[in-house]
């Protein structure tokens, strides 16, 4: 663990980057008690997992309708406002090969919204862990970096966009991968 003093006593949106199937497990463990998850709705409806995310307090998010998108932004934004530190993966899915890949708006847009800080969360090690084409995990060093808290500068979308290419920059010095934007 590193930069634990950064992370927030109040309401925020920890994003942190995606590498593994490991990642939400690290982010639970390493991260004080009293996060939450916004996950894509697709989880929801799995047996097991969606029993087991819904039993930590995930909050679902639809990422393929607009409408149903719109609404369940603005329950985030709610969320949020109540005081609770909710956790994304604004990669929005990982890749076993190694890079950062393009942010989705979604947190940034909740984080300008409700006017609270992003606290950049950087996983290193997650992917070595669990390598491409294994089920089963190998000893390896991870690396938990809680960088220091990002405020919004607007409640607008642009203000959105500014937050989540500076906040992506900042994870990007971090994590030591390839950037997969470019």
């Amino acid at each position: 663990m590193e930069g634990l003093e950064h992370f927030p006593s109040g309401p925020a949106i920890i994003v942190a980057n995606h590498a593994s199937y490991l990642d939400a497990l690290v982010v639970l463990v390493a991260l004080p008690d009293d996060i939450h998850f916004a996950a894509k709705r697709e989880f929801e409806r799995m047996p097991l997992f969606g029993a087991g995310l819904r039993g930590i307090g995930t909050y679902f998010v639809e990422r393929n309708d607009a409408a149903g998108g719109i609404e369940d932004t603005r329950e985030l934004v709610n969320v949020v406002r109540r005081g609770v530190r909710l956790v994304l993966f604004p990669e929005g899915t990982f890749s076993r090969a190694p890079g950062l890949a393009p942010f989705r708006l979604g947190a940034f847009a909740v984080s300008s919204t409700a006017a609270v800080p992003i606290v950049p969360v950087v996983l290193r090690g997650t992917r070595s862990v669990l390598r491409e084409h294994r089920w089963l995990p190998i000893r390896y060093p991870v690396v938990v970096s809680v960088l220091p808290p990002i405020m919004p500068e607007g409640d607008d979308w642009s203000a959105a966009v500014r937050l989540r290419d500076r906040v992506r920059e900042v994870v990007l010095k971090v994590c030591g991968e390839p950037d997969l934007a470019r």
